[in-house]
């Protein structure tokens, strides 16, 4: 290949007009901007040879680098020094002062992380949540791993599990796989923390007389409950330890909010009965 021409160079390029160049070109193709990782290797495999004085003058004269004859199949690291992991690296180089090749007094450099995200259900943070996730590494390989995501989980909430993100570059550590959890809508519940809220129909005739009243929990259990006489529409019961476990091992509550659930009427003997009671009670 013609490494000037990778660069988007002439031949007669100075030294910092090439080195302009691959900065240009590596923040567009950088695998961790998206871009084409074999494209990138050309990039710093040109680079790598046009920087260097007698590396140039060979190629120059030759037409290939020195250790292009050498046979075999030439593995090439990415150059970190030559060109940062992340896009802050190049705002901090090109604005915040300081040498472009100094050394950066930040965390060692890694691999980059891979996000992805899971959708579960509700009932999965009773209980935690053992899934099979599958990504692309940047290389283009496929990658399976199992995890094990904890009971009482937020919504939205990030889970990072080590060294098992990107592999690249071979000669640093392995990024981190970053799961952000999706909780997807209950058909019956809404969440609260760890508290649960549904809203419960009860029969008209039930809240005025008072009842036991049987409803199903998160886990599919029926739980019989006491309904007071003259319980009014709106009014919020409250059922102890039946919602999400806490971290000190414990459960919130459910909170249920009493709708009436009105019949129809239909027989005429019930409309006069009825009619009766409430001129009554009026």
């Amino acid at each position: 290949m013609d490494l000037y021409k990778t660069l988007g160079v002439n031949r007669n390029a100075s030294e910092s007009e090439i080195k302009k160049a691959y900065k240009k070109q590596a923040m567009k193709h950088h695998p961790d901007k998206g871009g084409d990782s074999a494209k990138f290797q050309k990039l710093n495999e040109a680079y790598d040879t046009l920087k260097d004085p007698q590396k140039k003058s060979y190629y120059d004269r030759f037409g290939s680098t020195p250790n292009a004859n050498q046979g075999g199949h030439r593995s090439y690291e990415f150059r970190t020094d030559d060109f940062p992991q992340d896009i802050g690296d190049v705002f901090n180089q090109f604005f915040g002062g300081g040498s472009p090749f100094g050394r950066r007094q930040q965390q060692p450099r890694k691999n980059r992380d891979i996000i992805i995200e899971a959708q579960i259900e509700l009932e999965d943070v009773l209980k935690g949540k053992e899934l099979v996730a599958s990504y692309r590494l940047t290389n283009g390989r496929e990658q399976s791993v199992n995890l094990n995501l904890p009971k009482g989980i937020a919504n939205n909430s990030t889970i990072k599990f080590p060294s098992l993100g990107d592999d690249l570059q071979q000669h640093l550590p392995r990024g981190d796989l970053l799961v952000r959890v999706k909780i997807r809508p209950h058909a019956k519940y809404s969440r609260d923390g760890v508290n649960l809220h549904c809203i419960e129909r009860v029969n008209v005739f039930d809240l005025m007389l008072g009842t036991k009243h049987t409803i199903t929990t998160l886990e599919g259990r029926n739980l019989s409950i006491t309904i007071p006489k003259g319980t009014q529409p709106g009014t919020v019961l409250s059922i102890s330890e039946q919602g999400l476990p806490t971290r000190g091992g414990r459960r919130g509550n459910i909170y249920l909010t009493i709708q009436a659930d009105i019949p129809s009427v239909s027989k005429t003997e019930w409309v006069e009965t009825l009619t009766r009671i409430r001129n009554e009670i009026n």
